[in-house]
């Protein structure tokens, strides 16, 4: 019998690796969120038991996602927005963003974060990001709806978490109910040659 259960929802979900970090935390994940057709296929193969909403972000309803929550509180909102406005690799290095018209998606983010008001959130990224202005007016935001330590983003590479790969993400973490912080690595090294 599970007494508690926590509700969460994956924004821009691509595949759906958020959504399996978040079930095996022991979150029931009520909804996904993506554009990607293929993406979307994906994901339905990994998650058969999670409503994926299969649409632009900017056209989804806050009022459709409260009746998928049913009354329910949201325990965490999660998401990875566009990173290819972002992305070291696309700006060549150079410290200017790129324009590209997904990179106010971060506003859409925010939109959830008003409407839904969970009790965390996670947010992941490129550290590309931490330079762009819309991401300066997110954390102030955060900061002025109540979340604590949004200010407090940190840059992880994930070869420190048990990932086989050297990727460096930032990350960020905030909570209506008090201090949060990002979990320490285990510096334990992994290989593919583990995981598979």
């Amino acid at each position: 019998m599970i007494l508690n259960e926590f509700y969460s929802i994956d924004l821009f979900s691509g595949v759906g690796g958020l959504t399996h970090g978040m079930i095996k935390a022991g979150f029931k994940v009520v909804a996904a969120i993506e554009i990607d057709k293929d993406a979307v296929k994906a994901y339905r193969l990994n998650h058969e038991k999670v409503k994926v909403i299969e649409k632009d972000i900017r056209q989804v309803k806050i009022s459709d996602i409260k009746k998928l929550l049913k009354g329910k509180e949201l325990d965490l909102l999660a998401g990875c927005p566009p990173c290819q406005g972002f992305s070291s690799v696309r700006r060549k290095n150079k410290k200017k963003n790129i324009k590209d018209s997904r990179n106010s998606l971060i506003n859409e983010y925010l939109r959830f974060v008003k409407g839904l008001k969970p009790k965390t959130i996670l947010l992941e990224n490129v550290p590309g990001l931490m330079n762009y202005f819309l991401f300066k007016v997110f954390i102030k935001e955060l900061v002025a709806l109540g979340y604590h330590d949004a200010e407090n983003f940190s840059v992880l590479n994930m070869k420190d978490y048990e990932i086989p790969q050297r990727r460096r993400r930032l990350t960020l973490v905030a909570s209506r109910l008090g201090k949060i912080s990002i979990a320490e690595g285990s510096m334990k090294k992994v290989t593919v040659r583990d995981i598979i």
